[in-house]
């Protein structure tokens, strides 16, 4: 080292010939706190060039292991900053998800850049050296996060067609931040819930940037709780859906699981188990009617399964198949449930919310109670005839025992 880079290295560091100077940390640049450590590399040059881009990158990126990570790179030549200007998304994959704190990460990034670029490439081919496809060019550098997830997350981003990823990534730089947050929320969840980082990942991609894109804000909320939705229905999930269609999905989701949970809990005030079945007596738990199958529901597993597939309040009639008022069946044509009716005896009355027996008639007939197709729209005819062909039956054989 020259006297001169010596001198300019002590200037720079924020220190004098008799010791440190009554500097704060938090007003020092981060090039000023690297200073010694490039100096004892070797890559501390005395040329003003240094001093601004070291500013320029620090700048760039709103988080500091990103702004450490930039600093490191810029002022190996002077000519490191201006691929960084083109391509911010380089400090992220030359970080590799490190925080650069330590100063052997900082030396290993510095070093694997400095080969990367000493012969002057082409950005293209410098993007393509770090593994990087051509529009992450058009992410800031102050939507980036630091960290392994957000590395993963520009990754797995490599492996999305570059025309929808072009598409798909939003403009404003707050919404390119929580687009990207909202990514690793997904990826996260998905681990999580066992299934793959990049399962329907081309769809969050690109419902989430066309949701950031049209909200204002760019909020994408809840995303681990669409992923939630999404990871225990990956075979049926509907790729079609947009962010905000999945969302609701999610949330109609979510609140049929807390519904279960209060089912469950009152099942068992009655000390009943959640796949405990309910006693229906002489009634049949299944038959075939012109080709549609009857099931009877008798737990509160297979009611709530009902309601959840139907999209109605079925089970919350699980009070009723205790107390013995309510009888619950489902219709199926081809496997797929097309209609659920609810029947019951005479002799029953609900008053005030409480259901009291009157004296029996022996054998009292059974009764329609109601019936409700999907999301409680009325069923075709041709189900109410197979619905009343089963109770005309129930009744016979209740007149023919008699």
């Amino acid at each position: 080292m020259t006297g001169r880079e010596a001198e300019w290295k002590v200037r720079a560091s924020g220190c004098d010939a008799q010791g440190p100077r009554m500097k704060d940390d938090a007003q020092r640049s981060l090039l000023q706190w690297l200073a010694p450590e490039f100096a004892a590399t070797g890559l501390l040059r005395d040329e003003p060039w240094v001093q601004a881009c070291a500013r320029e990158a620090e700048s760039m990126y709103a988080v500091k292991p990103l702004a450490i990570a930039a600093v490191s790179m810029v002022v190996v030549e002077p000519f490191a900053i201006d691929y960084l200007r083109q391509a911010p998304v380089l400090v992220v994959a030359a970080a590799q998800g490190m925080e650069c704190f330590r100063p052997s990460e900082r030396e290993f990034v510095q070093q694997d850049w400095h080969a990367a670029i000493q012969d002057r490439p082409k950005l293209r081919d410098l993007l393509k050296s770090y593994g990087l496809i051509r529009p992450l060019r058009a992410l800031k550098g102050q939507a980036f996060r630091a960290g392994p997830t957000e590395y993963q997350i520009i990754q797995n981003l490599c492996d999305i067609p570059p025309s929808p990823l072009a598409q798909a990534i939003p403009t404003a730089i707050r919404k390119q931040h929580n687009w990207l947050r909202a990514l690793g929320e997904w990826s996260e969840t998905m681990c999580r819930r066992q299934q793959s980082a990049k399962a329907l990942f081309e769809w969050a991609v690109c419902a989430m940037g066309e949701h950031a894109a049209s909200t204002a804000g760019g909020l994408l909320d809840q995303a681990s709780s669409v992923a939630d939705y999404a990871a225990f229905h990956i075979d049926r999930f509907n790729r079609r859906w947009s962010y905000e269609r999945a969302y609701r999905a999610a949330v109609e989701w979510h609140d049929e699981l807390a519904r279960a949970s209060s089912e469950k809990a009152y099942l068992l005030t009655h000390k009943i188990g959640w796949n405990d079945v309910i006693d229906y007596g002489d009634l049949p738990r299944r038959r075939i009617i012109d080709g549609y199958e009857i099931v009877a529901l008798q737990s509160g597993a297979v009611l709530h399964a009902e309601g959840a597939d139907m999209h109605h309040c079925v089970a919350s009639y699980a009070g009723n198949v205790i107390r013995g008022f309510s009888r619950i069946f489902s219709v199926r044509k081809d496997g797929q449930r097309v209609a659920t009716f609810e029947i019951s005896k005479s002799g029953f009355l609900l008053a005030s919310g409480e259901f009291l027996q009157l004296p029996a008639r022996k054998r009292s007939p059974y009764k329609l109670i109601q019936t409700k197709g999907p999301y409680n729209a009325d069923v075709s005819p041709d189900v109410e005839k197979v619905i009343q062909a089963f109770i005309s039956g129930l009744n016979e054989d209740t007149a023919a025992v008699g």
